[in-house]
């Protein structure tokens, strides 16, 4: 809503003012219609800048602007926007990100930089294995149903240790297993397809996590429905830095 600003103003001053400006304008009449009002655009992401605000974004069109922002890391042609001082104060007053990255703790596989992203732009989960719980499920619902972010992307990556751990013939040590436990009964009942166990395992995985957010009640499974928001699994590449999403 526009403010509006009362002035009491003599005559004699306001002709003055107009004189000194060049304002020959007559004011307008007393009934004359208001202005429309014209809502602000999302204006368009650009190769290299920042990405915009979640508010009217599509799932489908935050995964092409995260794929973007991939191609250029893969490139090498990262862009420094929303990572300064002035991003930093910008936020306080708020957070809109434009999407949940569900990834795992790995830390060859940092979400921010590979998809060119600043702070403030994505919402991160991150565990071993990229699996979830109740706690994990809790920050996805606030991110998605409080924040309205319009895309969940849980990405799995190529050699992943705790997939490789989950197919492994000994119980590993300690809260380990607990990790290892949900990968295994992920891929409970599940055909591996052709090629490398722990590359079919991780993609196996991933698609799982993703169909576990996607049902999840009541918020996300209403929120999908709704087509407030979508779920997807990808596939990160160590060697080439590459992200492609899973079918």
């Amino acid at each position: 809503m526009r403010p509006f600003v009362f002035a009491t103003l003599l005559l004699s001053t306001h002709l003055l003012v107009a004189a000194e400006h060049g304002d020959a304008q007559q004011a307008s009449p007393a009934h004359s219609a208001p202005a429309p009002k014209v809502e602000p655009a999302i204006p368009p992401s650009t190769p290299g800048g920042p990405e915009q605000a979640a508010q009217g974004l599509t799932g489908k069109l935050v995964i092409e602007r995260l794929i973007a922002g991939n191609k250029r890391y893969v490139n090498d042609v990262t862009s420094l926007s929303h990572h300064g001082a002035d991003r930093r104060k910008e936020l306080t007053k708020g957070q809109h990100p434009i999407a949940v990255l569900v990834t795992c703790s790995d830390s060859r596989v940092p979400p921010e930089l590979l998809f060119d992203q600043g702070i403030g732009d994505i919402f991160v989960v991150r565990t071993a294995g990229n699996v979830i719980d109740a706690v994990a499920l809790g920050s996805i619902e606030y991110a998605c149903e409080h924040l309205h972010v319009p895309l969940v992307m849980v990405l799995g990556h190529e050699k992943c240790g705790a997939v490789t751990a989950a197919l492994g013939h000994e119980a590993p040590p300690g809260h380990i297993l607990a990790v290892v436990e949900q990968i295994q009964n992920n891929l409970v009942a599940i055909k591996p397809g052709e090629g490398e166990p722990v590359e079919q395992a991780m993609q196996c995985n991933a698609r799982a996590v993703a169909r576990t957010i996607n049902n999840s009640k009541p918020i996300m499974e209403h929120l999908v429905k709704a087509g407030n928001v979508t779920v997807v699994a990808a596939r990160y590449d160590l060697d080439s830095g590459e992200v492609t999403p899973l079918p």
